[in-house]
């Protein structure tokens, strides 16, 4: 099932880079929770449901024009799925590149991502996803 959930983790963030918002959200369960790793003023730390998740996206992108994400790793850890990926965008007022490195845990049930937190530090994603360097 682990392989299932990478696939399920790869498939938002190839919608996210499509610009498919819809999609990005699809395979998250109604009651599905996020926790932002709270770096970016104005972005609230806990968002619920695929909508909040699409809230919290828009919020952390909306000042980018060609906001994409490449992705670095996808490692599987029984019901979840730790991310390594760095977040690139053009600043829209300055025309600027920026970009951040990310990690996320995604925590799947039944087909569905029912939990993810966002981290700014590699070690702390490896403990909540359950794994060690």
């Amino acid at each position: 099932m682990s392989q299932e959930n990478v696939e399920i983790a790869r498939r938002g963030y190839d919608a996210f880079n499509r610009g498919d918002f819809e999609a990005m959200v699809e395979d998250f369960a109604p009651d599905c929770e996020y926790v932002t790793a709270a770096v970016i003023t104005g972005v609230g730390s806990v968002y619920r449901g695929p909508d909040g998740y699409r809230r919290c996206i828009e919020g952390l992108f909306g000042d980018y024009d060609d906001a994409r994400v490449e992705v670095h790793d996808l490692i599987e850890a029984e019901d979840r799925v730790l991310v390594s990926m760095t977040a690139r965008g053009r600043g829209k007022q300055r025309g600027v590149e920026t970009s951040w490195s990310v990690f996320q845990v995604w925590t799947l049930r039944d087909g569905k991502i029912s939990r993810g937190q966002g981290y700014t530090r590699r070690d702390e994603a490896l403990e909540a996803a359950g794994l060690r360097e």
